[in-house]
C-alpha cells in the first residue's frame, strides 16, 4: 500500500511541471491608424429623408450653415446609432425634425468622404 502511494506521488511530481502555465508575452493593444475626430456644424435644417428599403434610400439630414460669408450645405447620413435630441434635451426620432429648425450636428467623415451624424441636437 505504501509503495502504491509512493508511485502516485512520484508520478504526480513528474507531471506537475507539465501542468504549470508557461509565461506569455504581454498583450499589446492594436493601435488604430488615427483616431477619428468629430466636427460640429450648426445651421438650419433644409431637408430630412427617412430610410426606405423599397426605394433604397438611407436616412439623411441636410443642414445649411449660414454663419460665414457664404452659406454652406452639409448632408449627413443618419445611422441607427445617431442620438437625436430636442431643444429641451429629450430624445426624439428623425421624423420629428422639421424644415427650418435650427440644429447642431456632431459628425465624423469616413475615409470615403461620407459625413455620418453622431448626434443631432435641435436648438431654440
Amino acid at each position: 500500500m505504501r509503495s502504491l502511494l509512493l508511485v502516485f506521488c512520484i508520478i504526480g511530481l513528474a507531471v506537475l511541471p507539465c501542468l504549470a502555465q508557461q509565461p506569455t508575452a504581454p498583450v499589446t493593444p492594436k493601435l488604430t491608424p488615427q483616431a477619428v475626430e468629430a466636427k460640429t456644424v450648426t445651421g438650419e435644417v433644409k431637408s430630412v429623408t427617412l430610410a426606405d428599403s423599397v426605394k433604397g434610400t438611407k436616412s439623411e439630414i441636410v443642414v445649411v450653415d449660414k454663419s460665414g460669408t457664404e452659406s454652406k450645405e452639409y448632408t449627413f447620413l443618419v445611422k441607427s446609432t445617431t442620438t437625436i435630441y430636442s431643444a429641451d434635451w429629450k430624445a426624439i426620432s428623425l421624423d420629428k425634425i422639421a424644415k427650418d429648425e435650427k440644429a447642431r450636428v456632431k459628425y465624423t467623415t469616413t475615409k470615403e468622404g461620407v459625413n455620418e451624424a453622431v448626434s443631432i441636437n435641435l436648438k431654440k
